[in-house]
């Protein structure tokens, strides 16, 4: 596959974060603070009028030590009365409410669900697992919220992308390990081109591994500098003990991703367990890594975003 094989408009986006990046010098700033400056400057470049009929509103969870910022996205017509919790992409080092708000919108508006994002906490200044462990916070205030906010629940749909959807993945190994019932309970899972495992050997790797967003190069040094220990959760698809009783999950990949193989094979791997969950698997044809945060520029990309939420209605309601 060639570059010209992917959807025009996602390559003028590609191209024109390409330029941002050589226009911002920051000799002043280390790795991590370019790379966190870049990711909110392209989601200006991103940034479109909110749509009609979401109502949007910030929350602030008390944990321990800490507060976890989370962003609701409520439809006014249509409402499905569930919960989508979500996860933001961005290595687990970048990304944000702010790179995620257009994402999370539409979410909302194809679903009928409120979504819920959450700024968690990120590496290299939180190593692993400080994010699943704000994931599971938001989880537990959920249930403790029941009554007090309308879209509180004891049951909820969970979700994320890239490296958002590795954390919704272990956050739901967590879940099965720990068997914590004052937590809502997770009722489905949604992952669009999670990032799973660090070895990066897979054939996809080598054929996209420039010249398509992310490269290879980045997300070694994205797990480099994620941390933790090399436990069930930094590598929750390999975590033969939980697959089994995960909750039903929908996975979407993109065609052009050096990550597509990785989660193709889990998705295949979860279809044939013999008593395993429920799961839904469809490749994004002409997309490339991140095309959900590019859907002010591509027509394409948002169809595909409807086609995810509709894979997740195909589990709720099967």
């Amino acid at each position: 596959m060639k570059p010209s094989d992917i959807d025009p408009a996602l390559a003028i986006c590609l191209q024109r974060f390409a330029q941002l990046d050589a226009q911002t010098p920051t000799p002043q700033l280390d790795c991590v603070q370019r790379r966190r400056l870049l990711s909110e400057l392209q989601a200006r470049l991103l940034r479109r009028q909110g749509l009609a009929g979401i109502a949007v509103q910030n929350h602030f969870v008390s944990a321990p030590g800490r507060e976890i910022t989370v962003r609701s996205y409520m439809p006014s017509h249509h409402a499905s009365g569930q919960t989508l919790v979500w996860l933001h992409g961005g290595g687990w080092m970048v990304g944000s409410l702010d790179t995620h708000d257009d994402l999370c919108e539409h979410l909302a508006h194809y679903s009928g669900h409120t979504v819920l994002s959450v700024h968690y906490r990120r590496t290299p200044e939180n190593p692993f697992p400080a994010a699943v462990d704000d994931a599971q916070a938001v989880l537990h205030w959920l249930h403790q919220m029941q009554g007090v906010l309308p879209f509180a629940s004891s049951k909820v749909l969970l979700g994320g992308d890239s490296a958002g959807g590795h954390l919704a993945l272990a956050t739901a190994v967590r879940a099965v390990l720990q068997q914590h019932t004052a937590h809502a309970q997770i009722q489905a899972l949604l992952l669009l081109y999670p990032c799973l495992l660090p070895d990066l050997a897979t054939p996809s790797v080598q054929a996209f591994a420039q010249g398509y967003g992310l490269t290879d190069a980045a997300m070694h040094r994205y797990w480099q500098a994620l941390g933790g220990a090399d436990d069930a959760l930094r590598a929750p698809s390999l975590c033969t003990a939980a697959l089994p009783c995960l909750p039903p999950t929908a996975i979407m990949t993109a065609s052009h991703d050096i990550l597509r193989d990785e989660a193709e094979n889990f998705a295949h791997q979860l279809q044939a367990l013999p008593q395993g969950p429920q799961c839904v698997l469809q490749r994004a044809d002409g997309m490339v890594h991140g095309f959900a945060r590019m859907l002010v520029a591509s027509p394409a990309a948002r169809q595909h975003v409807e086609g995810a939420c509709r894979m997740l209605e195909q589990l709720r309601t099967s």
